[in-house]
């Protein structure tokens, strides 16, 4: 008797371990699974940037106007297409039912998501945002344009990340769809806005970026608002207790 005791006892933390290493197995297959079912997209998304950043860098205000105004639909298009496709449709078209009979948890799903959708979205914003500053900086464009291509990049993500929360917090294709007009609309006055500041416009076409104390703080802003939705989220999706 004692010896099936102290099996059974010495066993228990093995399990244990074993578990939540297999729990990271399968958060990384989920992952996985994420980057399987986008990369076509992806592919196709960063050829139409390569497009869209050669046509900048062509250096004429129309061709750079044009490119820019692509770049801003290509960037949401990108985010739009991830959050309902790889977190709304997947209550929609029924897989979280398989997703279910999974040896997971909902944390695990959760932390599986937030993860792949971040990777999928950031490391084309990252590709497309420095092509375009590589673009500014090796061509006559003025270097002003700098802050408020970075500052609209930045903006650009802070509405994904929203309507990224909303989708994995609510799986509701409504409410985020309704997040994505809202700051698909907001993005437009935020543009307007920031070409009327003094401490932006009139640096435009400066010869050097001129990063002052009023597109510091809107970036750092921007950044400190990122952060706080993405740790909110994280921290929401910890506690549940369900996968719907």
């Amino acid at each position: 008797m004692g010896t099936i005791q102290n099996n059974t006892l010495t066993s228990a933390p093995a399990k244990q371990r074993n578990g939540a290493l297999s729990n990271t197995h399968m958060i990384k297959l989920l992952i996985i699974k994420d980057w399987q079912l986008m990369k076509k997209s992806l592919a196709a998304y960063m050829a139409g940037g390569v497009l869209v950043i050669g046509m900048m860098g062509m250096a004429t205000p129309l061709m750079f106007n044009i490119g820019a105004v692509l770049m801003i639909t290509l960037m949401i298009v990108i985010g739009a297409r991830s959050a309902v496709e790889l977190v709304v449709n997947e209550k929609k078209d029924q897989t979280l039912a398989f997703m279910m009979s999974l040896p997971i948890t909902a944390q695990d799903y959760a932390l599986a998501k937030l993860c792949s959708n971040l990777a999928l979205y950031l490391v084309p914003w990252l590709l497309l945002v420095g092509g375009m500053l590589l673009v500014i900086v090796s061509t006559p464009i003025y270097h002003g344009v700098i802050p408020i291509v970075v500052l609209v990049s930045v903006f650009i993500l802070l509405s994904y990340c929203s309507y990224l929360a909303t989708a994995l917090l609510t799986y509701s294709e409504g409410y985020t769809v309704t997040v994505m007009i809202i700051t698909n609309l907001l993005l437009n006055g935020f543009i307007l806005w920031i070409l009327r500041m003094p401490a932006i416009y009139q640096t435009l076409e400066a010869p050097t970026a001129s990063w002052n104390s009023t597109s510091i703080s809107m970036l750092l802003t921007g950044i400190a608002m990122i952060i706080s939705i993405l740790l909110l989220t994280a921290y929401l999706q910890k506690r549940k207790t369900s996968f719907l």
